[in-house]
Order: C-alpha cells, then sequence, then structure tokens
C-alpha cells in the first residue's frame, strides 16, 4: 500500500540532512509538576517552577571516531558487571503507534510486509523478551509519536484509537499489564497536518486561540486516557517524574519525561505551520516551508506564534523542572525520556541548553525517539549516554540519526543499527551497572502481508552495553544474533 506524501517530508529531510553528515530528526513512582508517587504507592515532593568502525558480530557497527573534550571516560567501578545481580528492568521503545491502517508503515514503492506489520512484530519480540528476560521489566517507556498521523483528534474517538492501536497490538500476556510511561511526539500534537479537528478528522483553525486549545486537547485526551488493562497508560503532564524500585536490593530508577516539542528539526516549525493542511500533499512546498508562507498557517504569522509560544512554554517548563528534580533526586539511576535528542534534533543553542541542565548531575542515560532509527552515543565531558530509539514500527524504518558538527567535541558514537529492522531497547539496572540491550526479531520469521499469517520467530539482540554508575563510557557485553 502507498504511504500518504505528508510522510516524505520525513524521509526527503533525513536523506538530504545524511548526505551533509548531519541526520536530524524525528525513561514505577509518577510525579506531576508538584509530586512524586512510587508504584508501592508512597509520596515524595519535587521541586516544581513554572573514523573507524568495526561490525559487531550481531549486525550493526561499533563506532569510535569523534573527539572528546573532557578528562578520560574510564569508570572507577571495579565490580564485574557479568556477575553483578540485576534486580530491575524496563523496556524503552519509541514511534510505535501506525495509523489504523497501517499506511503510515511504508514508502510508495520498495516496502516489504515486514514493514506493513511491524508495531505487530514489535510487539511480539517484546512478549517473548519479557517472558525470557533475566530480570522481568516493571514498566515500559514511551518516547513519543503513540499514534500516527495527527495524533487523537477527538475524545469521542479516543478509546476506539487506543484499542485498535496500542490495547490490541501489545496484548501479549507479559506485558499488557505493564505501565506505559509516556511522552508526547511531534505526531501526537498534529504532525504538520491541521491541529485542529472537526469529529474525528483534521480541520483548518480560525485563529491562535483556537490552535492553543487544539493543542492542550491533543495532550488531555492522551492523558486522560483509562486503559482497561490495570490502567497502564501513564501521561501525568508535560513534564513529571516517574520511578521504580525494587525493594529488596533498593536498586531505583528516576525517569525524567518532558516535553521537547520546541525541537529545531522537524519540531515546532513543522507542527505550528501545519503545511500539510494547507498545502496538501505538497512535498516540495512542507519541505521548505517558513513562517509567513501561505502553507504555514495560511500566512497568519499570529496564528503560528501563538502555537510555537506554546510548545516552547511546555518546554521552558520541563527544562526548568528537569534541573530542579534532578538535583533532588536519589535514586540508583537517572534517566531523562524525550521524543527529540538535544543534539541531534536542536540546533548549537538549544542542545548548550539541555547540556547545561543535565552537566554533573549524575544523569546516567537520555532516551529519545524521532528518528526512526537506532544507535548510540556517548559524551565523556557530560558522563551521558544517549539512545536513539524510534523504530518501534509505527512508521517506516530508517537510518539513525548522525551526530553534528558543532557536537563532535562533546558526543561520539558507540553503536547504531544496520537499518533494515524495527526493535526495542531493555534497562536492566543493578547497584553499579546498567545493561542496555537492543533487541528485534530474529531470522526464523518469516512475513506475510497479513500478520496473522506471519511465521513468528524469536528474539534477536543486537547490542548491549554495560553503563557504569559513574558516568563512565562503560564497555560492551556479549550480544546474540540467534533467538533467546
Amino acid at each position: 500500500m502507498g504511504i500518504p506524501r505528508r510522510a516524505l517530508i520525513i524521509i526527503a529531510v533525513v536523506v538530504v540532512l545524511a548526505i551533509v553528515g548531519v541526520i536530524v530528526g524525528v525513561v514505577v513512582t509518577k510525579d506531576s509538576s508538584s509530586s512524586a508517587s512510587t508504584t508501592d504507592g508512597t509520596s515524595s515532593g519535587s521541586t516544581s517552577t513554572s573514523g573507524s568502525s568495526t561490525t559487531t558480530s550481531s549486525g550493526g557497527t561499533t563506532k569510535s571516531s569523534t573527539e572528546k573534550t573532557s578528562s578520560s571516560s574510564s569508570s572507577s567501578i571495579t565490580s564485574d558487571p557479568t556477575s553483578v545481580t540485576y534486580s530491575l528492568a524496563a523496556f524503552a521503545i519509541g514511534d510505535w503507534g501506525t495509523t489504523v491502517t497501517q499506511d503510515s508503515c511504508c514508502q510508495s514503492s520498495g516496502y516489504t510486509d515486514y514493514d506493513i506489520n511491524a508495531e505487530d512484530v514489535v510487539a511480539s519480540v517484546m512478549n517473548q523478551q519479557a517472558t525470557d528476560a533475566e530480570v522481568a521489566p516493571k514498566i515500559v517507556i514511551g518516547h513519543g509519536d503513540n499514534f500516527y498521523w495527527s495524533g487523537i483528534n477527538s475524545e469521542d474517538g479516543r478509546d476506539s484509537r487506543f484499542t485498535t492501536t496500542f490495547e490490541d497490538k501489545f496484548d501479549g500476556d507479559n506485558i499488557k499489564t505493564l505501565p506505559w510511561v509516556n511522552v508526547l511526539g511531534n505526531h501526537d500534537y498534529g504532525g504538520a497536518d491541521y491541529i485542529c479537528s472537526s469529529g474525528d478528522n483534521t480541520a483548518k483553525c480560525s485563529d491562535g486561540d483556537e490552535l492553543v486549545t487544539a493543542l492542550k486537547n491533543k495532550f488531555s485526551w492522551q492523558s486522560g486516557y483509562t486503559s482497561p488493562n490495570d490502567d497502564r497508560w501513564i501521561l501525568e503532564d508535560h513534564f513529571y517524574v516517574y520511578s521504580i524500585e525494587d525493594s529488596d536490593s533498593g536498586v531505583s530508577i528516576d525517569i525524567f519525561n518532558i516535553d521537547s516539542n520546541d525541537a529545531d528539526s522537524h519540531g515546532g516549525l513543522e507542527t505550528c505551520c501545519q503545511c500539510y493542511g494547507y498545502a496538501g500533499d505538497d512535498d516540495d512546498t512542507c519541505d521548505n516551508v517558513a513562517r509567513g508562507d501561505d502553507a504555514c498557517c495560511g500566512g497568519d504569522t499570529d496564528m503560528y506564534d501563538a502555537c510555537l509560544a506554546q510548545l516552547t512554554t511546555w518546554a521552558d517548563d520541563s527544562r526548568t523542572q528537569l534541573k530542579a528534580n534532578i538535583a533532588n533526586s536519589t535514586a540508583t539511576w537517572k534517566i531523562v525520556n524525550s521524543h527529540y535528542n538535544p543534539y541531534a534534533h536542536y540546533a548549537e543553542a538549544g542542545m548548550l541548553e539541555w547540556f547545561d541542565i543535565i552537566n554533573g548531575t549524575g544523569v546516567h542515560l537520555w532516551l529519545n525517539g524521532h528518528t526512526h532509527g537506532e544507535n548510540h552515543d556517548y559524551s565523556s565531558s557530560l558522563g551521558v549516554h544517549f539512545v536513539d530509539n524510534g523504530a518501534g514500527g509505527g512508521i517506516i524504518k530508517e537510518s539513525a540519526s548522525g551526530i553534528p558538527t558543532y557536537a563532535e567535541d562533546y558526543v561520539e558514537n558507540l553503536w547504531v543499527y544496520d537499518g533494515t529492522e524495527y526493535g526495542f531497547f531493555s534497562l536492566t539496572a543493578s547497584k553499579d551497572w546498567l545493561k542496555l540491550q537492543y533487541h528485534t526479531a530474529d531470522d526464523k520469521w518469516s512475513y506475510a502481508e497479513s500478520f496473522n499469517s506471519t511465521t513468528v520467530g524469536g528474539v534477536a539482540t543486537k547490542h548491549c552495553w554495560y553503563v557504569p554508575n559513574d558516568g563512565g563510557e562503560g564497555q560492551e557485553c556479549t550480544s546474540s544474533s540467534g533467538s533467546l
């Protein structure tokens, strides 16, 4: 089936930027802006204010080519990551929410049965991995783009949409009651189509006030959803902290969920212009749309400015609260959950703003989606690992994000997937080490146009890395391309 041409802006942007060497696309306690609650139901206050590469044995590449500005990335942790006791785990996935008709899957030509059924495949692999994991996951961390193309368009149509592309997809016995800890992505806010709606269809906004109300509705229609499966859908606020802990070992994880939809690359501008509403499926126009253009809010700069101001307000609040809540965190592990990457999806000024917030705070890992690929970077100057995790099956896979020139002094690449598959990450924690693993379908799968006719295979783990608790680079662990 063909993909609507509105998707091609994503593909075109990635291809063009890849040519110039900068691919700039597309985290149990829950805490809103004023409180945090643990999986045991207890609460705690939180501050609130408004070169070279080598191929791995399993496919993909492990790289080390960029300059680092800081001291050595060696670790002070002396325990052996292969022999310590791991006691707490989570899964993580991005850009997973296909359309009802699954037409968000594929390019106009060259797509496969795997592409068509990618979300179903990933859900099956996730359920298998939850069964076989050394530590069962407590939660699933979602990085946004939960509902392609344009998010939830009406409260009346919400439950049906959740049933079709969430509840009925991730329904395996081992995952169907796991809490999903979510943020929103650009497609949840409209995805470059009209943000307002009429019934369950997108519609042109009449003015800035109506548009801002529609943005707020997009969020509230997801945050207000109640899942019939143990109320597993979690979206507390634009910023909130969600924590999990193993009471026996004392190992804990704080997940700082942020709204980063003011991003420079396919973020605020594209969302607020709504070009695919105003210009139809005109990719040439939408690839180059700018404030004031007829294809950007119909030329209404007041409407555009109101939209961007709202997205920026939410992102600014996330930055403020992130800084305060990280400082107050006593968790063993600190993880940021975002739709966007701070350097691959922001220009240099925005990147430095995020870096200034997380620098020296003990944040161990930044997880994001948006770009529909998988990679693992590390910054020794920040002591932070970054994982692009956007090949969750909601849209066609693509090459992973690269490192922009202005970020090369801060970040180096450790691994990148081969670009031919879909999957998700698992995070398994001990006191000293966090094991990161990327999981996908193994070679025993045989795909058909219908998922019901597909031969189900097993799980392949194609990247495994031990992250030390002190912010060091860590080390690669054994990964396998076979079934688990």
